[in-house]
């Protein structure tokens, strides 16, 4: 089922790549033709890639070579293969977001992700597939069919960011771009063996000006823009790129990078189970392996369960009412069939609520950041699973109503992170026979740097993740 090559370009972590190019012992060229000829080969069973310029990929790659043979200052992801959502703004490119009717939505101007990720000399080969409106945890889509888990293509691969994960997971790219609005970078991560980071709210800037109109307030207090990668190193490179302040997002803090400097080893609260959740015991065994593996590199382990935690669902309900006056209908019109059935199941867990409703919801989000933030000042790190579950079969999601219910129900600790506008590290813990199994590494905001090292240590040997390939079809 594995097939990995530790010598070829492609197969290179992003920080060994950057190295390789400043340092002249590799090209630019030799590393993304290496990496296209693989997305060549494993794409076409993955759908992981939904369009691919290698035109544009080799020019940008060349003229990164010739400024290194000139000893031109080089970004901090020089000649490093990325691929990028499909759901934001990449100046000449669709923004689809997954959706037909949006195919010849070509975007103007870049997000401002995608910008940094230029000015890091980063070389965008490729665009990733969401499935339709970035609005499941499953990839598949009427535009762009089913994305494969390489380790198994029965499991779903994860979304909405899954065929950023499947690319990376197969050695396409080292680095892959992902958003998270709930759960959407970590649980593909998760699914799929990798290191996924959802960074604090306000660190990476986000705006795409093809919108036709500003997100509401919910979602625009709980997305994060990040990235997806085999190495923790990887993810710090990555980070540095995407977090270069832009005036287009008002939500952005300048410099907030440098509050990563906080202490570590430290006191990590520990949840591996609670009474108010169906918790799968191999879900809560990894937590146990992740602990054991922090308490030998000498954090102070302690049991806690962050306060509101189970009132996680019920303030999300208030996302859900801003999607019923808005999202929701564009998904009735332009939508695919699956995303339509899982945006009904969502219209029903808030037919009951009015405009006084949501304002209540809203500021009881306001108070569970504000707890859980005191809480992290007794307990700096959380670790817990990303997931309730362990991932889903593919296409779990059309199974009905109760399908669509128990997977959100899973997604609890997922999208409690986003509520409170919390930095969080997926990181992979072992990988059975049905495929990887992985933690979460919850922090502070604006301490990403914190969470990263926890998730080194929680990683242990399972890091760094060779590229897989499937072998086999469905």
């Amino acid at each position: 089922m594995i097939g990995q090559n530790d010598t070829a370009p492609w197969a290179w972590s992003a920080t060994e790549i950057v190295r390789k190019v400043s340092d002249g012992t590799a090209t630019c060229s030799e590393i993304t033709r290496s990496c296209l000829d693989r997305v060549h080969a494993v794409n076409p069973e993955l759908r992981a890639v939904v369009e691919v310029d290698e035109d544009g990929a080799m020019a940008a790659a060349a003229a990164v070579d010739e400024r290194a043979r000139r000893g031109a200052p080089l970004g901090p992801l020089a000649g490093v293969p990325m691929v990028t959502k499909v759901n934001v703004d990449q100046r000449g490119s669709a923004t689809t977001n997954g959706v037909t009717a949006f195919r010849d939505r070509i975007a103007e101007h870049d997000n401002p992700v995608i910008a940094n990720l230029r000015h890091a000399d980063a070389i965008i080969l490729g665009r990733s597939s969401t499935p339709a409106f970035s609005w499941r945890w499953f990839t598949d889509s009427e535009l762009y069919g089913a994305t494969l888990n390489p380790w198994n293509p029965a499991r779903t691969v994860g979304g909405s960011s899954g065929g950023s994960a499947a690319a990376v997971a197969a050695g396409m790219v080292p680095l892959a771009h992902g958003s998270d609005l709930a759960g959407s970078i970590r649980y593909p991560a998760m699914a799929c063996g990798l290191f996924g980071l959802r960074p604090s709210q306000g660190r990476v800037p986000s705006y795409d000006a093809s919108a036709p109109a500003e997100r509401a307030p919910f979602a625009q207090l709980l997305g994060s823009q990040g990235p997806m990668a085999r190495s923790v190193a990887d993810l710090r490179c990555a980070l540095r790129a995407m977090e270069r302040y832009s005036d287009l997002d008002p939500w952005t803090v300048p410099h907030a990078g440098r509050a990563d400097d906080s202490t570590v080893p430290c006191r990590v609260a520990v949840v591996r189970d609670v009474p108010w959740a169906d918790v799968d015991p191999a879900v809560s065994a990894q937590v146990d392996l992740a602990a054991g593996r922090l308490k030998a590199a000498g954090y102070d382990l302690v049991d806690a369960v962050p306060p509101g935690f189970e009132s996680t669902l019920d303030i999300y309900r208030g996302l859900l009412w801003e999607a019923g006056h808005g999202l929701l209908n564009t998904i009735d019109r332009h939508g695919d069939d699956a995303s339509r059935a899982v945006a009904e199941v969502f219209r029903g867990m808030v037919a009951d609520l009015d405009v006084a409703d949501y304002f209540g919801l809203f500021g009881r989000r306001t108070s569970m950041a504000r707890d859980w933030q005191v809480f992290l000042d007794e307990h700096p790190l959380v670790l817990m699973p990303v997931s309730w579950q362990q991932p889903f079969p593919a296409g779990y999601d059309q199974r009905g109503a109760d399908a669509v219910r128990r997977v959100m129900a899973s997604m609890v600790p997922a999208i409690a992170v986003n509520l409170c506008g919390l930095p969080a590290v997926t990181a992979p813990t072992a990988f059975n026979a049905d495929g990887p199994l992985g933690v979460q590494i919850v922090g502070r905001r604006f301490r990403d740097g914190q969470c990263l090292a926890a998730a080194e240590a929680v990683a242990g040997d399972t890091a760094p993740i060779a590229p897989v390939v499937l072998t086999g079809t469905r």
